[in-house]
């Protein structure tokens, strides 16, 4: 070997030796331990990469949301505490609130035999209120007139009962078509059950 290959040769020998192992402990360093004294490395980086025109289009503008410091986790923790203990509180009131409507529904379960024979009495007072409303649509598919000529041969209470369910326009049509003194007689007993 020359001198010259010699001199090369410890020259490359001393750059892998030190300088390449220096280099990488000082970015290791630089990157993850002076970011626990409170230097924001990445940051400022990024920051000074943004002034450079040619870096610039290479850094993104977003911003990186910052991790989270344990007093930030500490405290999001206690307020999931504090939501977990109110969803646990609003679940014991509706599991309470269920076997209450549970209980209810036993003891209707076991006083049905005595509302059934109450149902009956209802279920003929629905099928009233369902014949009305019936008859009432049948009088509002009726001319004023043909309607008129059948509650002129009906009682006042009669007719009361029929037209209940009637739309106020129909009503108002049929009235006018029926006799003067019957339909004062209606319109009365309707003032009356108003007041």
């Amino acid at each position: 070997m020359t001198k010259e290959e010699k001199k090369s040769s410890g020259l490359k020998t001393m750059l892998l030796a030190v300088v390449l192992p220096l280099i990488v402990v000082c970015l290791l360093v630089l990157f993850f331990v002076a970011p626990l004294f409170g230097f924001d490395v990445i940051g400022s980086s990024k920051q000074w990469a943004q002034d450079v025109p040619v870096l610039s289009s290479l850094v993104s503008e977003e911003e990186v949301p910052s991790t989270e410091t344990p007093n930030d986790l500490r405290a999001e923790n206690s307020s999931l505490q504090v939501e977990l203990e109110q969803t646990k509180s609003q679940l014991e009131e509706a599991t309470q609130r269920l076997q209450d409507t549970q209980e209810q529904l036993d003891q209707a379960q076991a006083n049905a035999p005595e509302v059934e024979e109450g149902t009956n009495i209802e279920t003929t007072d629905m099928t009233v209120a369902e014949r009305n409303k019936q008859l009432a649509k049948t009088y509002e598919q009726m001319s004023a007139k043909a309607a008129a000529a059948i509650l002129n041969e009906l009682t006042v209470d009669e007719i009361l009962t029929q037209l209940k369910d009637v739309k106020t326009e129909t009503r108002s049509a049929i009235l006018a078509k029926m006799e003067a003194p019957l339909a004062a007689d209606v319109v009365r007993a309707w003032s009356d059950e108003v007041n």
